[in-house]
């Protein structure tokens, strides 16, 4: 074994304490401005921008910091104060150039400022593209984008999203003027949030850019807070807020944003280390919320990823972000002009990937059995595995639904049901007459929350309905996260059946965007995105082979027989008659 020997010479072992301790950086971390300069900051966290290796640090009460180990060379050492809205001083992130064995670097945070603008006016989504445009771009092609625009929203809302928009449910034809149904709360926050009155700007009415381009950037990175222990509230009008600071000496309203990143020192942007931003509940503020009068629910999507293992400490935890924003591959910087190149763990995809085809079969499993009794019968046995999801399945707006259709054919016949569950009726439409696509009556299954309740509280209930009516849950058969739903459908051989033959089972999981009856009134041949209105999400097919009644021979008689056979008749006959008499 080979023991390397520290150095004998007096020199050279200074030279190398000397070394290892010029890896340190050492400063101040004080205000700068706003009446204050120099005043120390203690608590704030000190660190290597960009590395995710070399530990960091907090600040002193007088502000001092020591950051060991450092890498050598330059680099920027930044330091933040997490944002709280109830704090009375909040600071912006910042940062100082330094070098490792640099003493006395003095890192500045500014002050944000403590009072909104209250004439500002959001930014067009377009701006924040030209520094972030790969970022821009995914949004692009995520459902946030134009959410204000959304067609079968507008249907639903005022029936002028599609050509056949206005036929069946309009909210606006079946509630009291002013009612707005709050579509615009989440669907166009940014131009709801300036609207007077507690109602809202109805969805039809959103006509500036900022409205019409849905959830934007600055839905999400203008957010301050969302309240956990109002969770149920609708989004900026119960549970949400919004920071606006008042800008000046040179510096607009629209650059100061909120975000996850704790070592932003861009000086175009006026970064706030929100930790907020690294949470699922920024998600809950639209994807959270129930009925504000009879508190029905709408989406329970926050709650649903709460109770899943998923949110449990440990190391299959995974937040909202892990699924629907996942880490980019590669080092890259985040902006286009320029700053750290930054590891895949601080890059996030913008697409906000949903229910694709692809996420759809990668999150659930279709498994199938089917047995045949000698009495006559088929048993199909089906689970469908909710094991990748951090929610239920079908989350979101009480439309969505899926159905699990079970079916067993003989000669191309379908065979009949005689034991298990039918698809409800919620999986047809409302034309007269069976049409493609109609299921009700089959055998199977519905996943889905059907909400009931009387259209602006008045006249009989009825079911389905939107969460703005919704009374109370009729029904609710959707799978949790983690959960495995198990259900059985018996079949019978045809009548008179003998022999040997085959059975064909095939079970199909589909998930549906929306109601079917909705999705036939309306017209609708796609999603409000241009996608595909239902989903085959998974198929099992496979043969069971069966045995019919088996025949029973009887042999057949010589003439001589048949004769003799006749005679005994007889006879049985005349005995019986001598015994009546």
């Amino acid at each position: 074994m080979c023991r390397r020997r520290l150095p004998t010479q007096p020199w050279l072992l200074l030279a190398l304490l000397s070394s290892a301790a010029a890896a340190d950086i050492s400063g101040f971390v004080r205000v700068e401005g706003s009446g204050n300069p120099g005043t120390p900051i203690a608590g704030a966290w000190v660190k290597v921008q960009a590395d995710l290796e070399t530990p960091g640090t907090f600040s002193f009460a007088d502000g001092s910091f020591v950051l060991p180990g450092v890498p050598a060379g330059p680099l920027v050492v930044a330091a933040s104060v997490p944002y709280l809205r109830t704090a009375p001083i909040n600071f912006l992130t910042g940062g100082q150039w330094a070098a490792d064995g640099d003493t006395g670097v003095d890192i500045r945070l500014d002050v944000l400022p403590a009072n909104d603008d209250p004439s500002y006016v959001p930014v067009d989504v377009g701006e924040c593209g030209g520094c972030h445009f790969e970022r821009y771009s995914q949004w692009t092609t995520s459902h946030h984008a134009y959410s204000g625009q959304n067609p079968w929203v507008l249907d639903l809302f005022s029936g002028t999203g599609t050509p056949g928009g206005g036929a069946g449910y309009v909210f606006k034809n079946t509630h009291d003027p002013g009612e707005t149904g709050f579509c615009a709360t989440c669907h166009a926050a940014m131009q709801d949030i300036g609207a007077p009155g507690p109602q809202g700007i109805p969805l039809d009415e959103v006509d500036e850019p900022y409205g019409l381009q849905g959830v934007t950037c600055v839905t999400c990175h203008e957010m301050d807070s969302v309240d956990p222990g109002n969770i149920n509230a609708l989004h900026h009008r119960g549970k949400s807020t919004y920071r606006f600071p008042q800008g000046g000496n040179g510096v607009d309203t629209h650059q100061y944003v909120w975000g996850p990143m704790n070592d932003v020192t861009f000086e175009y942007m006026k970064a706030s280390h929100s930790t907020l931003h690294a949470l699922s509940r920024i998600c809950a503020a639209c994807h959270q919320y129930h009925n504000p009068t009879t508190l029905a629910p709408g989406q329970d999507t926050y709650v649903e990823w709460q109770a899943s293992f998923y949110a449990q400490p440990g190391p299959s935890f995974r937040d909202c972000q892990s699924c629907h924003m996942p880490n980019l591959a590669g080092v890259d910087a985040n902006c286009e002009f320029g700053g750290p190149q930054r590891d895949s763990a601080e890059r996030h995809a913008h697409t906000f990937v949903g229910s694709t085809p692809e996420t759809l079969a990668g999150n659930l499993a279709l498994t199938t059995d089917a047995v045949f009794d000698y009495s006559g019968t088929v048993r199909v046995t089906s689970s469908v595995d909710n094991f990748g999801a951090g929610h239920s399945f079908p989350t979101g707006i009480s439309i969505r639904n899926a159905i699990l259709l079970v079916e067993a054919r003989m000669f191309g016949e379908p065979l009949a049901q005689i034991g298990g569950a039918t698809i409800p009726s919620f999986a047809s439409d409302d034309v007269p007459g069976e049409q493609p696509g109609d299921l009700a009556g089959r055998p199977g299954k519905m996943f889905a929350k059907v909400l009931e309740g009387r259209i602006n509280g008045q006249g009989p209930v009825v079911r389905p309905v939107l969460f703005i009516d919704a009374e109370a849950v009729f029904s609710d058969t959707r799978i949790l996260s983690g959960a495995i739903d198990t259900s059985e459908v018996e079949f019978i051989l045809p009548e008179g059946f003998t022999g040997e033959g085959v059975v064909e089972v095939t079970t199909t999981l589909l998930y549906r965007r929306g109601w079917r009856a909705l999705s036939v009134t309306k017209g609708w041949t796609v999603d409000a995105h241009g996608g595909p209105i239902e989903i085959e999400v998974a198929r099992n097919e496979l043969t069971v082979a069966v045995v019919g009644a088996p025949v029973v021979e009887i042999p057949a008689l010589s003439p001589r027989g048949l004769a003799l056979l006749a005679a005994l008749l007889v006879a049985a006959g005349l005995v019986a008659l001598r015994r009546r008499a």
